[in-house]
């Protein structure tokens, strides 16, 4: 998730992120003062309290720092209640346990009320925020502006950005005098495919060129005006020479580099007009970043095919693959990190764990992309196997281990208060996230969904969202706050358990 994230936390810091940041972490310590508080009032066992209280955040890493912090409070009531440390580190996981469905309830539920309430149109809200799937369409101008024009310079004129990926000089075409260019058929048209060329933004473009443009429709519209007319003549149609193709990045080298620094156009006549990351296409530019996976659109000549191949990889077995060498090396440095100890207040000291460590390191190493010649990031299908292996696993595990005490809890009439209690929980912390960031920051409500996700770290939330809005909204919240709403319950969750147990709050 670091990897994942790195990049896109760190951008959003610096706009409105800083803010939704800053109320998560708000958001966090008032469920934990509201957790202290129920305790208090309806003298829960204070362990398993802090267990409900990682379950209804829907935290499992949050839930294995409580255990962590166990050790420094064996000589405190609480844990001696239990008979023994290993005892009384089980029994977190069975407030957790009971939580945690309700809590992943809970936050959908609240998502799909306030949708209602809310009347949202998740159509709209793309389009007004820029997100909504863009086509992107290739037309032949003809060129009828007086004067020499820089390609370079284009994309100023206009105000949009569009790639010139062909040219046909005036004296490479011939029209049937008894027609206008603009209404001539193929069957009418004479043209010299030898004289074609891949353009460059080093090139000039002037009056009778024909020039082959890629870019979004409103793009499309606003480079015709400025340059002329729709032209009949399809270039791709007559072009012999150039090599159209579709590749997959799986070169780690081009990774991570300015389109413009790689050079590929001026070292060895390759353009990349398109780039398809995910299911979005994206029209490239000089300060596009490619990253392992992406598809991209290469124009260059039919023989320099073999070459561009080799340039950007275009192995999808290569895909699947990952660089265990700086994978290793990461997690160590993250487990380094994690055995970090901060000393509190009242003795004892915090740890973020081998959940906390590894996701700053991944933070930091996603956002840099690459080191030199070294490549942080995995491809994205890589990325997402090993985390649902990794939390399915995880789950096993502390299921496994909390089985028997779950079905003794279950039975008992005080697990429903629990259940109760983190659903409440869950529910007024995620309508709080939505009301304030849709209300209070103007964000677009599927940007609120994704918030809500993120404060909760839940991925079944985070799909739901998805499943509703059908666009990337989502998504941003959940980028823009999830390391730091994971880093916080991992801090808060421990704290909660020295607090309430050191205290005596509870039974």
């Amino acid at each position: 998730m670091g990897l994942a994230s790195g990049s896109s936390f760190f951008r959003a810091l610096r706009t409105e992120g800083l803010g939704l940041n800053l109320l998560t972490v708000g958001l966090v310590l008032v469920s934990a003062a509201v957790t202290v508080g129920i305790v208090a009032l309806f003298k829960m066992e204070p362990i398993i309290s802090a267990g409900m209280f990682t379950g209804a955040l829907t935290n499992t890493p949050a839930l294995a720092a409580v255990s962590n912090a166990l050790p420094i409070l064996s000589d405190s009531a609480a844990v001696k209640a239990q008979g023994s440390l290993d005892a009384a580190q089980s029994i977190p996981t069975v407030g957790y346990a009971l939580a945690y469905p309700m809590g992943v309830l809970a936050s959908i539920a609240a998502l799909a009320l306030f949708q209602k309430i809310f009347h949202v149109n998740h159509e709209e809200e793309a389009i007004r925020a820029g997100v909504a799937a863009v086509p992107i369409f290739t037309r032949n101008i003809l060129i009828t502006r007086a004067g020499d024009i820089r390609i370079v310079d284009l994309n100023k004129a206009i105000g949009q950005h569009v790639i010139v990926s062909r040219m046909l000089p005036p004296d490479a075409y011939d029209v049937d005098g008894q027609l206008v260019l603009g209404q001539a058929d193929a069957e009418n048209i004479t043209v010299d495919a030898s004289k074609m060329q891949i353009a460059s933004i080093y090139d000039t473009i002037s009056a009778g060129m024909i020039v082959c443009v890629t870019g979004t429709q409103e793009a499309l519209d606003a480079a015709t005006e400025y340059l002329g007319e729709e032209s009949a003549i399809d270039l791709a149609y007559y072009d012999v020479t150039s090599g159209l193709r579709r590749m997959f990045v799986s070169n780690p080298s081009v990774v991570g580099v300015r389109l413009g620094d790689l050079g590929l156009q001026s070292k060895y006549g390759i353009l990349i007009t398109r780039i398809r990351r995910g299911d979005k296409d994206m029209v490239a530019t000089d300060d596009s970043r490619l990253e392992l996976g992406d598809r991209v659109r290469v124009v260059t000549n039919k023989e320099n095919l073999g070459r561009a191949a080799r340039i950007v990889g275009d192995s999808y077995k290569s895909l699947s693959e990952i660089d265990i060498l700086t994978f290793s090396v990461g997690i160590a440095l993250g487990l380094l990190v994690g055995k970090i100890p901060f000393p509190i207040p009242g003795g004892g000291v915090l740890e973020l764990g081998s959940a906390g460590g590894p996701l700053i390191v991944g933070l930091i190493l996603g956002a840099l992309g690459r080191t030199g010649p070294i490549v942080w990031r995995i491809p994205y299908s890589s990325n997402l196997t090993i985390r649902q292996l990794g939390i399915t696993f995880f789950l096993a595990g502390i299921g496994a281990n909390a089985g028997g005490d779950f079905l003794k809890a279950i039975k008992n009439p005080s697990s429903l208060t629990i259940i109760a209690v983190g659903a409440v929980l869950t529910f007024v912390l995620t309508s709080l996230t939505l009301i304030i960031v849709y209300k209070g920051f103007k964000l677009p409500y599927g940007t609120a969904m994704g918030v809500a996700a993120g404060l909760f770290t839940q991925p079944a939330t985070l799909g739901y969202a998805n499943d509703q809005t059908n666009n990337e909204l989502p998504n941003t919240g959940y980028s823009t706050v999830f390391p730091m709403a994971m880093i916080a319950k991992i801090i808060v969750a421990q704290v909660l358990v020295v607090v309430i147990v050191k205290m005596g709050i509870g039974v």
